[in-house]
């Protein structure tokens, strides 16, 4: 397989770095992934869904079997929140954000 080089500033790596682990992959192996899609997103001729690019770079994934059966038929995102903002608890984004844990 060729080997390219790629140089890149200590602040860029520490941060490909640190979203490889949170990934579990390695940088290396998550630079050539992005390189590929970045490829391929380039010769694709339909236009793409900005969920389909950030599914294609590893930023979006598909729920979990244990979150995916948290689901009740029928219920919309819209009514979630609409349900969420008229309770006393904490708001959805700060929910997610706590769930996120702090960026490195």
């Amino acid at each position: 397989m060729p080997t390219i080089t790629i140089d890149l500033s200590p602040e860029t790596y520490t941060q490909l770095e640190a979203y490889a682990r949170r990934v579990g992959q390695t940088p290396e192996v998550l630079g050539r992934q992005w390189l590929e899609t970045a490829l391929q997103a380039g010769e694709a001729t339909r236009p793409r869904t900005a969920r389909d690019i950030l599914q294609a770079t590893g930023r979006v994934r598909s729920l979990s079997p244990t979150l995916r059966s948290k689901i009740i038929p029928g219920v919309t995102l819209d009514e979630v929140r609409t349900i969420l903002a008229h309770t006393a608890g904490p708001a959805l984004s700060d929910i997610i954000q706590e769930q996120r844990g702090t960026k490195p």
